[in-house]
């Protein structure tokens, strides 16, 4: 719970009035519905505004509020497809903006959120002006419009926090009675951070039921480590003004496969540039054709860098034989990964990956240790995803969530 709710896992007091979120319902000239958040003193915004209007709208990287005809839509079926829509039809799907992109977040919001949401507020009897359910699709750290949201919002990651312990620091309180602090990140301290939920799970958690079948024993996988992945990540290294050698080498996934062209020991390949560098640089070839996961999972390491926010392979890759090689995590989602632990669950690099040599070295010469971290992050996983009580826990702490999350509002 302190894991996913961070800055939110602790409600005002009851006799702050300045903590809670002032909300209320309106209608645009489109005639639908909007939420103005009132009485943000206590949670300040990049602009400094005191209040703000959010739209139900469905569109990547943007504070939306969630309306269950929106979601619905979004994930099941297209009005556009149906041979006479009404007007009602054609207004809903015109809410949902890169259809195929969000289809996936939306899927999750209809099977998990939108069934602890409904328990939570039959358990409580809600009254009919329901507290307005904020979200953000996507994997940029900020909304497009807003900027730094510092509002109780849903998404699939946040900053990890620096230390367990500055993670207990600001979780430790019964209730607060002045302006919270912000959590210590490893991007920082200057805003709130998002409560993370089990979202994007095709991309992130699919390949995970895949595992056991294409896994390779130990004994029968490659004596080197492997990187497969986009140039994700590229928003905060890319420049357009320097050359191609020095955006490659200023972008953590590039500088690994460019740096280790000529390694026995790391194979690595970018799977797509993006169109910001050419597929060979200075001789070296930087992109290679994809390749299955069966086909990964034969090396005896695999090298995990993240991208925009957590890497989306990482999950499957604790799960198998394979020791993972990382630098410590920089993102926290559903997989709790701030918790990993170096040399106990992977095998750690430093931020730019330039000792995954000596590190890969490290793991054949320590074979029986090397085992031993991959069984630990296997085990991590297992609890996480197969253990008998897996589903249940989550759904009790998906409920607590929203209970907590609806502690911070209060209608107008």
């Amino acid at each position: 719970m302190k894991i996913y709710m961070s800055n939110w896992y602790v409600p005002p007091c009851s006799n702050y009035t300045d903590g809670l979120i002032r909300y209320e319902y309106t209608k645009g000239e489109d005639e639908w519905n909007k939420v103005i958040l009132h009485n943000l003193q206590d949670h300040p915004f990049v602009n400094a505004s005191d209040s703000l209007e959010v739209k139900s709208v469905v569109t990547p990287d943007q504070l939306l509020y969630m309306e269950q005809d929106i979601i619905m839509n979004c994930a099941n079926y297209s009005f556009e497809e149906e041979t006479k829509p009404d007007k009602r039809q054609l207004q809903i799907a015109s809410r949902v903006k890169f259809r195929l992109n969000m289809r996936m977040y939306c899927h999750d919001v209809k099977d998990s959120l939108l069934k602890a949401l409904h328990h939570v507020e039959w358990e409580r009897k809600a009254n009919e002006t329901k507290v307005p359910t904020l979200l953000q699709f996507g994997d940029n750290k900020e909304s497009h419009e807003f900027g730094a949201v510092n509002l109780p919002h849903i998404k699939k990651f946040r900053s990890a926090s620096t230390s367990p312990q500055e993670l207990e620091r600001v979780t430790s309180s019964k209730c607060y009675s002045s302006p919270r602090d912000m959590l210590a990140t490893a991007h920082g301290n200057e805003k709130l951070e998002p409560i993370v939920w089990k979202l994007a799970t095709h991309r992130h958690f699919e390949k995970l039921y895949e595992t056991y079948a294409k896994d390779t024993i130990w004994d029968k996988k490659k004596d080197m480590a492997v990187f497969r992945g986009q140039l994700t990540g590229s928003r905060e290294g890319y420049n357009k003004t320097l050359s191609d050698e020095e955006n490659c080498r200023n972008l953590k996934r590039c500088r690994l496969v460019y740096n280790h062209a000529k390694s026995s020991l790391i194979h690595a390949r970018l799977t797509n540039t993006r169109g910001r560098l050419p597929d060979v640089l200075n001789g070296v070839t930087l992109v290679g054709k994809r390749v299955d996961m069966s086909l990964l999972l034969q090396f005896k390491g695999i090298i995990m860098i993240e991208g925009n926010d957590v890497a989306s392979g990482l999950k499957w890759a604790l799960l198998s034989q394979s020791v993972v090689l990382m630098p410590p995590p920089k993102h926290t989602s559903w997989a709790m990964e701030e918790l990993l632990e170096p040399w106990v669950h992977y095998v750690p690099l430093d931020d730019f990956a330039t000792n995954v040599e000596e590190r890969m070295q490290w793991i054949l010469d320590n074979d029986a240790e090397a085992q031993k971290i991959s069984k630990r992050a296997t085990l991590w996983m297992e609890d996480l995803v197969f253990h008998p009580d897996a589903a249940e826990d989550d759904r009790l702490i998906q409920e607590e969530i929203l209970g907590r999350y609806q502690a911070h509002f209060i209608g107008m």
